[in-house]
């Protein structure tokens, strides 16, 4: 009987028959992987020719059916991350899906940011090879951070930018089908709900463009309730650009806003769309522009069919509408990204829908928001960690953990007293994400969560070694918070503490550390002859 390596097993037909026919024996028949070399090469102007690198790499599911009437996929992907965490589960490309009693027609594609392997591939990088099969995917992300964080430093510290380029209609992917008035229906799509505690079915990876005659065009990805055939509750938060924007036109006495919701871009536009990016001199920066400095050449555009937004062409779809500035309507609640069933608003805009241009069988990203990670880490944290650099020389590694929202690890080159604590409070004045930063020594990997446990037990004393602050901004999801945008925060120094911080005079040495310095080709012969015996292990239930 032939084995299988873990890595293999996910990436292999065998792989995704195991999970595909759970359940569902009709469903035993998985999708085929894309052979090595058989995929186009980064930069990628579409999110399928992503996906095809991630088949090529085997980090790709393909699951023929699946029943979302009894939330499968949601369960999946909780069993997922169960097993290979938040940066480790596999791609799943859904061909079917099941909502409200029928089958609608995928794809439906999910995790696809969901590994640091695919952050590498992104910029045209081979996964750091770990040995035998990838295991830890945050040494390919941290591969891309560096990576992106070299282009921001031979750009004076900024993103490089790359104009847009605008095409005709005729040449854009996402104008092969054009739909409106009576014929748009966004129910048939696979829009899904994903817990049954949501208010209902979401487009929960959209894009959302919209413009200001000063400050130019925004796009970010809010959570938008599909209510109808052509009605979209839209989820764009107190602080959010989107919001302003919004709120800024009606206060300038516009009734309408125009929007277009992109969907599945190419990976340059999701990785901004996720979060703030452009920090320009001037506040105006085209993150189109950013995109295409992320990928080394223009995005290619076009303009939307009913307003005169400029919108990635090789996207699977665009939704167009209307947002009536005067008229809000109740929202959620939906389950949300730290983990918790965000609350329901009582007065939210909403869209009415103009246009739908998408691609022939387009694909749909859906996201299991506070399950999968969302959209890709890599570019949109080398320029604060290489901000952090500049500020604080010292700084070994940062990693905002998105497994546990609000909580920043930090390891530094300890080189004072007292240091520790310093770099925590500029992080959390900083950053309204971090609610807990704790800082460690250089040898503390700071992505490994073993790791940073066990240094806080182990190096941490509570008394004096932390600072606690009342008020400060904070994220506006967080549902511990009682004032919206504000919380209180902590600062948590655990490096090893120096004599004159009242510390030991001599800490001990670690037991790996004198393993490595005493029996130096241990390690090396225990991968040779034991590390596939290691990696093929099971416990087996009796």
């Amino acid at each position: 009987m032939s084995t299988f390596t873990r890595r293999e097993l996910l990436g292999s037909a065998v792989g995704a028959a195991t999970v595909a026919s759970a359940g569902n024996p009709a469903a035993a028949i998985a999708g085929t992987s894309v052979s090595s070399g058989a995929y186009p090469e980064a930069p990628y102007r579409s999110m399928r020719e992503y996906v095809a690198a991630l088949e090529a790499h085997k980090l790709v599911i393909r699951i023929p059916r699946v029943d979302q009437d009894a939330y499968e996929g949601t369960a999946l992907m909780y069993r997922a991350r169960d097993l290979y965490g938040m940066r480790g589960a596999p791609s799943f490309i859904f061909e079917e899906v099941r909502i409200n009693g029928r089958w609608v027609k995928g794809p439906l594609l999910i995790n696809e940011s969901g590994h640091g392997w695919g952050e590498s591939l992104i910029f045209g990088l081979a996964p750091v090879d770990d040995g035998p099969v990838l295991i830890n995917p945050f040494n390919s992300y941290r591969q891309a951070r560096d990576h992106v964080g070299r282009m921001i430093a031979d750009n004076g510290g900024e993103y490089p930018t790359i104009d847009p380029v605008e095409i005709a209609a005729a040449n854009a992917p996402c104008k092969e089908v054009i739909l409106t008035g009576d014929a748009i229906d966004l129910t048939r799509f696979a829009f899904i709900q994903c817990n049954p505690a949501d208010a209902g079915r979401y487009i929960n990876t959209g894009c959302v463009f919209t413009r200001h005659p000063e400050y130019g065009v925004n796009f970010g990805t809010y959570r938008c309730h599909l209510r109808g055939p052509r009605e979209i509750g839209l989820l764009t938060s107190v602080g959010q650009t989107g919001y302003r924007h919004l709120m800024a036109a009606r206060s300038r006495g516009e009734k309408i806003g125009r929007v277009s919701i992109v969907l599945t871009p190419d990976p340059y536009v999701w990785s901004i769309t996720g979060s703030k990016m452009s920090y320009g001199g001037e506040g105006i920066v085209d993150e189109l522009s950013m995109a295409g400095g992320l990928a080394g050449r223009p995005i290619e555009v076009v303009r939307s069919e009913t307003n005169d937004l400029r919108v990635p062409a090789h996207a699977e779809m665009v939704i167009e509408g209307e947002v009536p500035l005067d008229d809000l309507r109740p929202e959620g609640p939906y389950g949300e990204m730290v983990g918790y069933i965000g609350a329901a608003f009582k007065e939210v805009f909403w869209m009415r829908v103009t246009a739908v241009t998408h691609r022939r069988d387009p694909w749909i990203m859906n996201n299991f928001t506070g399950v999968q990670a969302g959209t890709p880490m890599a570019a949109r944290h080398a320029r604060p960690f290489y901000l952090l650099k500049q500020k604080f020389p010292e700084i070994v590694d940062w990693f905002p953990d998105t497994q546990s929202v609000g909580t920043t690890y930090i390891s530094i080159e300890k080189t004072r007293p007292g240091q520790g604590l310093e770099v925590a409070k500029a992080i959390l004045e900083a950053d309204y994400f971090a609610k807990i930063v704790i800082v460690f020594d250089a040898d503390i990997d700071v992505m490994d969560q073993r790791d940073v446990l066990a240094a806080i037990g182990a190096r941490w004393q509570p008394w004096g070694n932390h600072q606690v602050y009342e008020s400060m901004p904070a994220l506006p999801i967080d549902p511990s918070i009682v004032t919206p945008g504000k919380g209180s925060k902590i600062a948590i120094d655990a490096t090893i503490q120096w004599p004159e911080e009242g510390g030991r005079e001599n800490f001990p040495a670690l037991n790996r550390s004198r393993l490595e310095e005493g029996a130096p080709e241990a390690f090396a012969r225990m991968d040779e002859k034991y590390r596939e015996l290691l990696l093929n292990w099971r416990p087996v239930r009796v």
